[in-house]
C-alpha cells in the first residue's frame, strides 16, 4: 500500500471548474421573511431557552446530594428541608418553584416519575 491515508485507497474524482457563472432558478432562491416573523420566531426560540435554563438550574438542585435526596418528596419540600437544616439551599430555585406552581415539570424532581 502506497499510502495510510484513507484518500490512498479510493480512487479519487477530480472536477474542473467552469467559467460560467451558475445561476439558481427564481423557485430556489431564499426570499427574506417578514419582520414581524422573524421577531415571532426570535420570541419563540427565547422563550425556549429560557424554559431550558430554568428546567437546567432545577435538574441541578435535584442531582446535588448536598440538600438531601430528593425521591419521595416535591421539590419545594426539598428546599423547605434543607433551609430548616441550614443547607442554604439557592433562593433561585425556590422562585423558580413558586413561580411555576401549578407546572409539574417545575414543582417535582427529576426521579418523580419511578417507582420507590
Amino acid at each position: 500500500m502506497s499510502s495510510d491515508l484513507i484518500t490512498g485507497h479510493f480512487r479519487q474524482k477530480r472536477t474542473t471548474r467552469s467559467s460560467a457563472k451558475r445561476t439558481e432558478p427564481q423557485s430556489t432562491q431564499q426570499t427574506a421573511k417578514p419582520k414581524s416573523v422573524q421577531l415571532g420566531a426570535d420570541k419563540q426560540s427565547s422563550s425556549k431557552s429560557e424554559t431550558e435554563n430554568d428546567l437546567d438550574v432545577l435538574k441541578q438542585f435535584d442531582l446535588n446530594w448536598e440538600y438531601g435526596p430528593c425521591t419521595g418528596i416535591t421539590r419545594l419540600q426539598r428546599w423547605n428541608r434543607a433551609s430548616k437544616h441550614d443547607l442554604n439551599p439557592p433562593v433561585a430555585v425556590k422562585e423558580l418553584i413558586l413561580s411555576h406552581s401549578d407546572d409539574s415539570m417545575y414543582t417535582h424532581c427529576l426521579w418523580n416519575d419511578y417507582e420507590l
